[in-house]
């Protein structure tokens, strides 16, 4: 019965049900919107990220993350690929990469560099890296010519079919040392690494470190970063502990894990601010709308109505409303939210520029993830629920007579 009164209650004055309902829908789609909109450019930075360093995984010797050498480089033998192919299903594909720091010289002039080995094919999956090249061409696998960054070019004075001198350290104290012609000039929106990057096919790399058949890293690229700490673990455990060790991005990159622990919290209390002024909107309804009633609830009172009962009502009405209002708020959000994640806001202007300067896209993303319907959806109608404590309160404090005569 109390049930029924309840909802009855709310259809009997639809424009009072329909502003307090709006409310709670509102703040919903603010609140699904903001934690989208966030969570969106988030995932775009680790994306843009992974992909232009450490990607999501990367299988090393047990060694070279203490101490970055040559002689601490990656057998890739058997075990590795046994293991690899036995992870295949969650494993969308590998980047082998052999790197070192070495000198860069033309004529007088020399700079220190990182001379990295890689496969072209396999690079341009991850970060599409030969549509960087602004001169020349990407080499094959079978070339021997380098690929040097622009600004690194610049500064040695290189063009197309120059020679860049490498020198180096190999395997096991070998001298590396060879001369390469200059392919191709490739752009880097990052500093760093266009003042640093100089490419060679990876056998040419393999055999300038005198180090053939050997890796300093294999990076795993996966669909999604949620399968990256499980792939880690179960990789780990069909590998050598001794021998071989699996590093996750966060592991490799722990200065950008912190930023994005600190970006975190960050959101986190915009988020709570954002629910504290929620929360007072939604009050004002709430109190609006009991304050409306008081004549009301004096009569039922008077006419013999338990104070729980009327209580009960108050706050079965409350928790339709919440509902209804959370419903709607998801229901209208998600269309507004999958149009932003299908078609993502194009950035303009100095925050364009700022962005580009990352080697992030200047484009505003949004995440279609559900935890952000279900997580925004359960704290405002948590939200709601406390709110709908004072139309109880009220009741029971509330004096029979005088509201009665209102």
């Amino acid at each position: 019965m109390l049930i029924t009164l309840a909802w009855r209650n709310l259809w009997r004055k639809k424009r009072r049900t329909f502003i307090t309902v709006s409310s709670v829908m509102f703040a919903t789609i603010l609140a699904i919107l903001l934690m989208s909109m966030l969570s969106g450019m988030k995932d775009q930075m680790v994306d843009s990220l992974v992909r232009t360093s450490t990607g999501f995984l990367q299988v090393q010797d047990a060694l070279y993350f203490d101490e970055p050498s040559m002689d601490h480089s990656l057998e890739y033998g058997e075990e590795v690929e046994n293991a690899i192919e036995m992870h295949s299903g969650q494993i969308s594909f590998t980047v082998p990469r052999i790197q070192g720091f070495c000198l860069a010289s033309k004529e007088i002039s020399s700079r220190g560099v990182i001379v990295t080995g890689i496969l072209p094919e396999k690079e341009d999956l991850m970060n599409n890296l030969s549509s960087n090249i602004t001169e020349g061409s990407m080499f094959g696998p079978d070339d021997s010519f380098a690929i040097v960054a622009e600004d690194l070019a610049r500064q040695l004075e290189l063009n197309i079919g120059d020679t860049i001198v490498l020198l180096g350290q190999g395997f096991q104290g070998m001298t590396a040392a060879g001369k390469y012609p200059v392919g191709g000039i490739i752009r880097f929106f990052m500093p760093e690494q266009n003042n640093t990057m100089v490419y060679l096919p990876l056998q040419e790399a393999q055999w300038f470190f005198v180090a053939p058949d050997r890796l300093t890293s294999l990076i795993i690229m996966t669909d999604s970063e949620e399968e990256v700490a499980p792939l880690a673990e179960s990789l780990q455990s069909h590998l050598d502990d001794e021998w071989y060790a699996v590093k996750t991005w966060e592991e490799l990159m722990p200065d950008a894990l912190l930023a994005f622990e600190a970006r975190d919290a960050q959101v986190k209390l915009f988020a709570w601010v954002l629910y504290i002024v929620v929360g007072f909107g939604i009050f004002g309804t709430i109190v609006t709308m009991v304050y409306e009633r008081l004549r009301e609830f004096g009569i039922l009172l008077s006419i013999g109505l338990k104070r729980w009962q009327l209580a009960t009502i108050c706050l079965l009405e409350t928790l339709f409303i919440s509902f209804i209002g959370v419903s709607a708020g998801v229901a209208a959000g998600f269309p507004i939210v999958y149009s932003l994640f299908v078609k993502p806001i194009q950035l303009t202007g100095e925050l364009a520029d700022v962005m580009i300067d990352m080697g992030i896209e200047p484009i505003m993303s949004f995440s279609i993830a559900p935890g952000i319907f279900i997580y925004q959806a359960m704290s405002i109608f948590f939200i709601a629920l406390i709110v709908g404590i004072y139309p109880v309160k009220k009741v029971f404090r509330l004096e029979m007579v005088s509201a009665a005569r209102n």
